[in-house]
């Protein structure tokens, strides 16, 4: 896509300091692709694309399974995996949207609910076989959830860049700082991202660190002249590693609407990461004013980030110390594979959905090459 006026703008700043920068990648059609339009720049890819040019399952996969004669169950809230005698799952038994309880069969098991709903589902699926859980004989579902502490750097210019122009994903990106350097004093390190701030609503209703109703009244006008168009991001996603004190484990005490115990989330941001998160920040503060910022804003932690959610199943050939094998079929249950984030062995700095789909697209070519030999149940 476009790196547009902003883009253009961080990218003089980035080569002033010799830090390395590339046009970033997104998910979004930059001329028509099979039934999707390009993209026409409105900007609104997080509130839902007029168009049809971002990436999303219902465009680009759904509607050519559908036709294919895959059949779509909505609003179903699996409540356990079944097993049989023989401890292979027979299938799934959800609650539909009337509060009637059903069955799905399956020959074999695929489960996609990332890092908190995949340990989630199978933590609840005990049986005889399986007390503490559906394959976890390791010990290790649920264990070593990681979720990319983020944190955003603004800066404020003077020229118009347009930063209300979309798409709002990244339009650039930056590895100068990703590589372990153990002279900064933690190991691994981040991508940066730059992103644009969106249209007026965004300024009026957000500000970092401020009370979103100062946006109003006579701060209306004087922020609107101040940011729109002029303020932009640099993000910072940070490699968060594995430990085993940041689990997903399911509430005693809370369920949810179909009385099934929720998610309990334990997770505390390392000493590593936190280390990370302050170079990281001081560095695009730097970027920033290097590309001619007239300020600059942080926000060293951004509170509700933490949207990967990766790691809680983990993959590896040992049985004793993973989930899932290199394929993502579960060394206790051979008819049942994982395919999201929770297999991650280690969560990466960068956003992760391409590796999941590479993950998954590995594991299921596999398992359609050795189909004769797959276990299955009845």
């Amino acid at each position: 896509m476009p790196i547009g006026k902003y883009g253009l703008a961080a990218a003089k700043g980035m080569d002033k300091l010799g830090w390395h920068w590339w046009p970033a990648p997104n998910a979004i059609a930059s001329r028509k692709f099979k039934n999707r339009p390009a993209c026409r720049r409105y900007g609104a890819c997080e509130s839902g694309c007029p168009t049809g040019a971002k990436a999303s399952t219902d465009f680009t996969h759904w509607r050519d399974a559908i036709a294919a004669g895959v059949v779509l169950v909505t609003g179903a809230r699996v409540r356990q995996l079944t097993v049989d005698n023989r401890g292979l799952v027979t299938g799934a038994e959800y609650v539909d949207r009337d509060g009637v309880v059903r069955h799905q069969a399956a020959g074999v098991t695929v489960l996609a609910a990332n890092g908190t709903g995949t340990p989630r589902l199978l933590l609840n699926s005990t049986s005889e076989q399986f007390p503490d859980g559906l394959a976890n004989s390791s010990g290790l579902v649920g264990k070593r959830l990681m979720v990319h502490p983020y944190a955003s750097v603004y800066g404020t210019y003077e020229d118009e860049l347009e930063t209300w122009l979309g798409p709002s994903g990244q339009a650039l990106q930056s590895m100068q700082f990703y590589e372990t350097d153990t002279s900064r004093g933690f190991v691994r390190g981040a991508k940066w991202n730059l992103m644009p701030t969106g249209g007026p609503l965004t300024h009026t209703l957000w500000e970092p660190g401020d009370d979103w109703r100062e946006g109003f009244g006579p701060a209306f006008h004087t922020r609107l002249r101040t940011t729109l168009g002029r303020y932009t991001e640099w993000g910072i996603t940070t490699e968060d590693l594995p430990e085993d004190h940041n689990e997903v484990v399911l509430d005693p005490d809370a369920t949810d609407s179909d009385g099934l115990p929720v998610p309990r989330v334990r997770y505390t941001i390392s000493e590593n990461t936190d280390r990370m998160l302050k170079f990281h920040v001081e560095r695009a503060a730097e970027a920033h004013r290097a590309a001619g910022a007239t300020s600059v804003l942080t926000v060293p932690v951004v509170r509700d980030s933490g949207w990967h959610l990766l790691g809680t199943a983990r993959m590896r050939t040992d049985p004793a110390t993973s989930v899932v094998d290199e394929y993502g079929r579960a060394h206790d249950v051979p008819n049942l594979f994982v395919i999201d984030g929770s297999v991650f062995v280690t969560s990466t700095g960068v956003n992760p959905t391409a590796t999941i789909m590479a993950v998954a697209l590995r594991a299921m070519r596999h398992l359609a090459d050795h189909r004769r030999n797959q276990p299955a149940a009845d």
